[in-house]
C-alpha cells in the first residue's frame, strides 16, 4: 500500500518540507491536482491551521483529508514536527480513528477487533510526501478552522488535547461543507469506514459479492456491488469503545 501525503503551501512552510510536486499523467497542472485513492494507493490532503490570535505561539492543528471519503483527521501539536514524525502520527491517527468509527457503526464483532488491528499493523506500506493542494479537499481542510476556533472558544482552551480532537473530529465528519456554512451529512464517516473494511478486514465479510473474493469487503468507490448471498454469525459481542481504544 502506498500512502500519498499531499502538503498545502502552509504546511510545506510550517514543517520546512522538501518534496516533489505531485504530477498526474496527461495533466499540465502543477500543485493543484485532484487527489484520488485507488486499490493500492491512499491519498491524504494535509494542511496546518494556526488560529489568528495564536500566530506567534506554538499551538497548531494539522488537518488531513482522505481522498474519496473526505474524512478529516485532526492532529494537535505544541511543537513543529519533522515530516517523518508527522507522517507517522497521521498513520497512527488513521488506524486509531478507523477503529473508533467501525465501533461506532457496529460493523465488526468483538472477536474481530484483533483481526482488523493486525491487518492494519502488518499491511506493507510506504509513504511519500508531495507538494499539492487538491482544491476540493483543501476547502474541507480549511473549513475545519471554523470548527476548531469555535470549539476552543466555547471550552476556553489554549490548545487542543488528544481527547478534544477525537470529539471535535466526530462533529466535523458529521457535516458537509456547503456555500454559506455546513449541513448534517455522514457520508464522510460511511466512506471512511467502508474504505477501511475493504483494506483491513479480509475474511470478515458475511456477505458474498459478485467479483469479490469470499470473505472480503467490496471496493467502495465504484458501482454498487451485486450481492449474492449472506451468512449470519451467532454473536452478541459487538465492539464498544471501552473494549478497544488504540491500535
Amino acid at each position: 500500500m502506498i500512502i500519498e501525503l499531499c502538503a498545502s503551501k502552509d504546511l510545506r512552510r510550517w514543517i520546512d518540507l522538501d518534496a516533489p510536486q505531485l504530477t498526474r499523467p496527461g495533466s499540465p497542472v502543477l500543485g493543484a491536482h485532484p487527489s484520488s485513492s485507488t486499490e493500492h494507493v491512499v491519498s491524504w490532503q494535509c494542511h496546518v491551521i494556526v488560529p489568528e490570535e495564536q500566530e506567534n505561539l506554538a499551538y497548531f492543528t494539522v488537518v488531513a483529508v482522505q481522498a474519496r471519503s473526505q474524512y478529516s483527521l485532526l492532529v494537535p501539536y505544541l511543537t513543529v514536527p519533522s515530516p517523518e514524525q508527522l507522517a507517522e502520527d497521521l498513520i497512527y491517527r488513521w488506524g486509531n480513528e478507523m477503529m473508533h468509527r467501525m465501533v461506532d457503526a457496529s460493523v465488526i464483532f468483538k472477536e474481530d477487533v484483533e483481526t482488523v488491528a493486525q491487518q492494519y499493523k502488518t499491511t506493507p506500506r510506504e509513504w511519500y510526501w508531495y507538494l499539492n493542494s487538491d482544491p476540493q479537499l483543501q476547502i474541507r481542510a480549511e473549513a475545519a478552522e471554523e470548527w476548531i476556533t469555535g470549539y476552543m472558544d466555547a471550552f476556553k482552551l489554549e490548545h487542543l488535547e488528544e481527547d478534544h480532537v477525537i470529539d471535535l473530529g466526530r462533529h466535523i465528519n458529521s457535516q458537509s461543507v456547503r456555500e454559506g456554512g455546513f449541513e448534517p451529512n455522514t457520508k464522510a464517516i460511511q466512506g471512511f469506514v467502508a474504505d477501511g473494511l475493504y483494506r483491513f478486514a479480509d475474511g470478515l465479510c458475511d456477505t458474498a459479492y459478485e467479483n469479490t473474493i469470499a470473505g472480503a469487503f467490496p471496493w467502495p468507490w465504484g458501482e454498487a456491488p451485486v450481492k449474492l448471498s449472506q451468512r449470519n454469525r451467532e454473536s452478541n459481542n459487538l465492539v464498544s469503545l471501552k473494549d478497544y481504544r488504540n491500535l
